[in-house]
């Protein structure tokens, strides 16, 4: 069962981070089987999701680039999550989803970051270990089914809206501030604990891409 779930773990980002750069590679199809998700559409805000997606790494570099950044939005996902065997308000650790729901899983990442399989998997080896892959189990077991928009449940694209990268760094200050009205006031824990930075950044630590890829 775990080689089974290994070939199928997928994709990544959600944080405010850019995820580490991936040699060039192109998209591969998906597992047989998955799920395609029908009735959710991505907020109106959000682009459709391009052919090819920037792979700009962490550095000075990314840090310059503008993003427009958007507060999160009640999940366009719950009914197909559904339709899954999933509650979006208690999502299961990503390791306990059977296959069908974990194919199915998938394509809702890939809609909701605007990502292809080829952008976290290993051409012509699914099983194979990636960066992004871990980001991916990370995100949905210690951020998407921790949080909460208040009373709404999350998903993904609450905070991805079609794109990978979610942050302006150029001024700090300002991304502090706001990182404090969206992510802090504007989201709570699901298990209505104490919500503050320290539910995602665990003792404050900021580089939580370069911990989750060791």
């Amino acid at each position: 069962m775990r080689a089974a779930l290994a070939t199928l773990f997928a994709l990544a980002a959600c944080q405010g981070a850019v995820a580490p750069p991936l040699p060039a590679r192109s998209a591969s199809p998906g597992p047989a089987g998955a799920v395609e998700a029908r009735e959710g559409q991505l907020p109106s805000s959000a682009p459709s999701p391009p052919s090819s997606t920037p792979r700009a790494g962490p550095g000075p570099e990314a840090a310059a680039i503008p993003v427009e950044m958007r507060g999160p939005v009640p999940t366009a996902f719950a009914n197909n999550l559904r339709a899954l065997g999933i509650d979006a308000a208690h999502l299961p650790r990503l390791e306990h989803l059977d296959a069908r729901a974990l194919r199915g899983v998938m394509t809702l990442f890939a809609r909701s970051l605007g990502l292809r399989c080829g952008d976290c998997h290993e051409e012509g080896d699914f099983a194979a270990p990636t960066p992004r892959k871990k980001i991916a189990t990370h995100m949905w077991n210690d951020f998407v089914a921790r949080l909460t928009l208040q009373d709404a449940p999350i998903f993904c694209d609450s905070c991805h809206q079609g794109r990978t990268r979610l942050l302006d760094r150029r001024d700090e200050k300002a991304l502090s501030r706001w990182m404090d009205d969206h992510y802090v006031t504007g989201l709570a824990r699901a298990d209505g604990r104490s919500h503050g930075c320290e539910t995602c950044h665990v003792d404050m630590e900021m580089h939580l891409f370069a911990l989750w890829t060791r």
